[in-house]
């Protein structure tokens, strides 16, 4: 019994050593409140876990921010890079090693309060208006695989930033957006509108937003085993807890 306790202290402290080698490059979004560009530092609750996991693990990473498209596309083709806040779905299993859940999410289909002649029962009833989506997220990816057209029903935009002017204003005809309450919220406010003035048509339980860090796949093994080890040492201990309460008390 001895040597088996020993030898899984090992494992323990080979697992717990600094991973030597590439920076690691994350990519990532503006996408409050889970993480945001300011000038000089990146924030959000899924950054301080991202950050923290990276630096219990002992590895040097670098946070960039691109648009979301590029830094999905970046994050499919180059070494040593990782990607947040990505959710998982089917399509996307292998086409990354997944490091874990960051956070979770449902969506809805939203319009103006405003636009009393909408009424949707359906997703196939959103088909007769014309949604906008940002490129390669998976609100894209799940339109397209439920019929939806780019060019007649589906609008897509390179980033969110302009989601809700653009849906606010009808340009493009945009009638519809995919989203989720917090991040309409932050949207809203950015965007200098009331999250009053956004209408709930439609929950999509089939389209959660279960956001996750995740790497390209040829990042290495190394470097996964410890980053998947040190978030669930940081769910394990509570403090994974403390960041989300942390920030839930800021959206309250």
């Amino acid at each position: 019994m001895s040597k088996i306790r020993i030898c899984s202290n090992i494992t323990l402290l080979l697992m717990l050593a600094p991973v030597s080698g590439a920076e690691i490059r994350v990519l990532t979004e503006h996408l409050p409140p889970f993480q945001i560009d300011t000038p000089g530092a990146a924030t959000g609750f899924a950054t301080d876990i991202v950050r923290q996991t990276f630096q219990d693990a002992g590895i040097s990473y670098q946070i960039e921010f691109q648009s979301w498209s590029r830094a999905y596309q970046l994050a499919l083709r180059d070494p040593n890079t990782c990607i947040y806040s990505i959710s998982k779905s089917k399509e996307r299993q292998a086409l990354f090693q997944w490091i874990g859940e960051l956070s979770y999410n449902t969506t809805a289909i939203y319009g103006m309060a405003s636009r009393r002649d909408i009424n949707l029962q359906s997703l196939e009833q959103a088909k007769n208006y014309v949604t906008a989506v940002t490129r390669d997220d998976v609100t894209h990816h799940y339109l397209l695989r439920h019929g939806f057209e780019e060019g007649k029903n589906l609008y897509v935009l390179e980033n969110v930033s302009s989601m809700l002017n653009v849906l606010a204003n009808r340009r493009q005809g945009i009638d519809l957006v995919i989203i989720n309450e917090t991040i309409l919220k932050y949207r809203a406010i950015e965007a200098g509108l009331a999250p009053a003035e956004f209408h709930r048509l439609l929950v999509l339980p089939d389209l959660p937003l279960d956001f996750h860090l995740a790497c390209s796949l040829k990042t290495p093994p190394a470097v996964l085993t410890q980053l998947r080890h040190s978030l669930q040492a940081l769910k394990a201990d509570g403090r994974f807890d403390k960041i989300v309460a942390g920030w839930s008390e800021r959206l309250n």
